[in-house]
């Protein structure tokens, strides 16, 4: 049975629709409805819709032709409706286009007026019996609960998919548990590709980024054969392939068929977009294997951002199958490719693989006052380069100072060639991560300039590269860090705690699975935000940020009720007052957010420039610490092993 939360998640989605005749449809994208064209009417109509009680107004965008004579209408029987002032920020359902098994258990959500004169809101519970084609077309028979009149374009829940799969189309007997036809979601390809388009990609968009609609696992029982992407995966694919090009039309069927096999026959709906091509290929055997093929073709054909995010989540998922990097890599055979794969400049640089130097301070075992110091310089997984021996164990001030005189060697090595500036990787202890590696001076001579305006400096967590156990978490949530950046940027979060313990700083991090990047209200001298980290780090955030200078506590105590507080968050209401960390939080999601991940040191320095040329203290930027956790990039003398 599904989960209560995913019912009420389409009752949240579902409204009332009055057009040629009394029914329900719901909230598929924002501003679209979705429903049957038996109750919205032909393309251009008006129709009068009601959600939580809120009148609202839209024009029929798409739907299927009346019936030339008394009857049903004619399949799909499916409307789009688009909404004339959608109410902002409101939810959505998830499509699912997989048809469901024989003797599955679906819920369908709809408005009834059978017992009052207004019409209620309504769930049943039904029992898939299979499918049948129906005027030319596949529908679902649902049986075992009664399909009242006004449930007409409600949503079918499919619970083991987690979505929406079908729409409500037409009752077999009323007052009885008959039951009745729905019509498949992706049976909306058959309407206008104009129409159909708009609406999935708003759809995709928005799932991608929206973490409302619950994730639901699959069930137990459901056979190996049927297995698909998982939810969230499969959102943010949809959502990637959102973000690219609308593909040609006549592209997509040989795509198809290139990515099923031979022996696979074609699909009986029209392709309109990519994820038309995935929903056909998922219901095929090995369908993560096959998908990932459609992906690698679609990715050849890219340039640019959406390309290198595409090729990204390609060898994430891979990696996740087991699959060997090499195939990968001759499956994408691109000029632009894979971390793991990337192409070299004729001077021999990875192209685009952010060149850095990275220095690893590792305390002691013997003395853990002590610190050995190791430099390297990276121009790619396959081209790491050792600057000098690790050190001794060295005192703090020794070891700081022995990697401010290597340093600038190394940087000069690697800007010889170009290109944008040369990046710095720390990787430190968290109880070295205040100390101010931006503002080393290495150049003799230069006195007034620093390490952190001329390069892109960023903290990665020495425990990270040491835990296997914690490698599985960094790298889901980095994952969708990179993910994230198609629309609107990564979760990002403030961490305004004050009080908090460390169960309820985990409890809240856990609870938000899409959270990829955490901004401190606080220095690190403030116990709480180093709790905070320490935190986070352990429960796999790879993108921190936070001011060294900013390390008293918040005026506004645990006690007096603050509405920042972990793990509310910020608040919009009027109460909470003039807060500093709630205005450091929105100058980053302004300055940084809305930049593609690889580019977010290099936000952070031009930010440290802005910061310096400012007044004194007058800029948010001042003393900004990033720590920016990138588990591709990995040491030679200690690869990560994903678990």
């Amino acid at each position: 049975m599904p989960s209560a939360q995913l019912i009420r998640s389409a009752q949240d989605c579902l409204v009332q629709v009055r057009g040629r005749t009394a029914g329900s449809g719901f909230l598929a994208a924002p501003g679209y409805v979705v429903t049957c064209a038996h109750v919205a009417g032909v393309t251009g109509s008006p129709v009068e819709l009601f959600w939580h009680g809120r009148q609202l107004r839209g024009t029929v965008l798409a739907a299927s032709p009346a019936p030339t004579a008394e009857g049903l209408w004619p399949y799909p029987d499916l409307a789009i409706v688009e909404l004339q002032d959608p109410p902002g920020d409101h939810p959505c359902a998830w499509l699912h286009d997989r048809i469901p098994l024989g003797g599955q258990q679906l819920t369908s959500a709809g408005h009834s007026d059978k017992y009052r004169y207004e019409p209620e809101v309504v769930t049943s519970t039904f029992t898939c019996q299979g499918d049948q084609f129906f005027d030319g077309g596949l529908m679902l028979r649902l049986k075992q609960d009664e399909v009242t009149p006004g449930m007409s374009g409600g949503p079918v829940l499919d619970p083991s998919a987690g979505g929406v799969c079908a729409v409500v189309k037409a009752t077999r007997m009323d007052s009885t548990d008959m039951g009745g036809l729905a019509t498949p979601v992706g049976a909306l390809r058959c309407l206008d590709p104009t129409a159909y388009r708009a609406l999935v990609r708003a759809h995709d968009t928005f799932h991608a980024v929206d973490p409302r609609w619950p994730d639901v696992p699959a069930h137990q029982d459901a056979p190996r054969e049927r297995a698909t992407l998982p939810p969230r995966t499969q959102r943010t694919l949809f959502g990637l392939l959102a973000a690219a090009p609308a593909p040609a039309p006549e592209s997509l069927l040989p795509a198809f068929r290139e990515a099923a096999g031979p022996y696979a026959s074609p699909p009986r709906l029209p392709l309109h977009e990519h994820r038309d091509v995935i929903s056909e290929l998922q219901a095929l055997m090995v369908a993560e294997r096959r998908t990932l093929l459609y992906a690698a073709a679609v990715a050849r054909e890219l340039s640019g951002p959406p390309a290198e995010r595409l090729r990204y989540w390609i060898e994430m998922w891979g990696a996740s199958l087991g699959l060997d990097r090499h195939d990968l890599a001759q499956q994408l055979k691109a000029p632009h490719t894979l971390p793991h794969s990337r192409l070299r400049s004729s001077g021999g640089t990875p192209i685009g693989v952010p060149r850095s130097v990275m220095i690893r301070l590792r305390p002691s075992t013997v003395d853990p006052s002590r610190y050995h110091v190791a430099m390297w310089r990276y121009e790619g997984p396959d081209a790491i380069s050792p600057a000098d021996d690790e050190s001794e164990a060295l005192p703090l001030e020794e070891a700081l100072a022995q990697a401010r005189s290597l340093l600038p060697k190394q940087l000069t090595m690697l800007g010889g060639s170009g290109g944008d500036p040369v990046m710095v990787e720390l990787i430190v202890p968290q109880e070295l991560m205040e100390q101010d590696f931006d503002e080393w001076k290495p150049w003799a001579g230069k006195a007034w300039s620093s390490l952190g305006r001329k390069h892109p400096v960023v903290l990665r967590d020495l425990e990270r590269f040491d835990d296997d156990e914690l490698h599985q978490y960094w790298r889901s949530r980095w994952q969708r860090f990179t993910a994230q950046v198609t629309s609107g940027g990564p979760a990002m979060a403030l961490a305004c705690d004050d009080e908090a313990d460390q169960e309820m700083l985990e409890g809240w991090i856990e609870s938000e699975p899409s959270l990829a990047a955490l901004v401190l209200a606080g220095s690190l001298r403030n116990p709480s935000s180093g709790a905070v980290l320490e935190v986070a780090l352990a429960s796999g955030v790879p993108v921190i940020l936070w001011r060294r200078s900013e390390a008293h506590r918040c005026s506004a105590s645990a006690y007096s009720g603050c509405p920042h507080r972990i793990p509310r968050g910020c608040s919009d209401s009027e109460d909470a007052g003039s807060c500093p960390a709630e205005a450091f939080f929105s100058g980053l999601r302004t300055d940084v957010a809305v930049a593609a991940p690889s580019q977010w040191p290099e936000r952070v320095r031009q930010l440290r420039g802005k910061a310096a040329a400012a007044p004194a203290g007058g800029h948010h930027a001042k003393d900004l610490v990033l720590l920016w956790d990138d588990p591709e990039r990995r040491l030679p003398d200690a690869p990560l092993r994903y678990v």
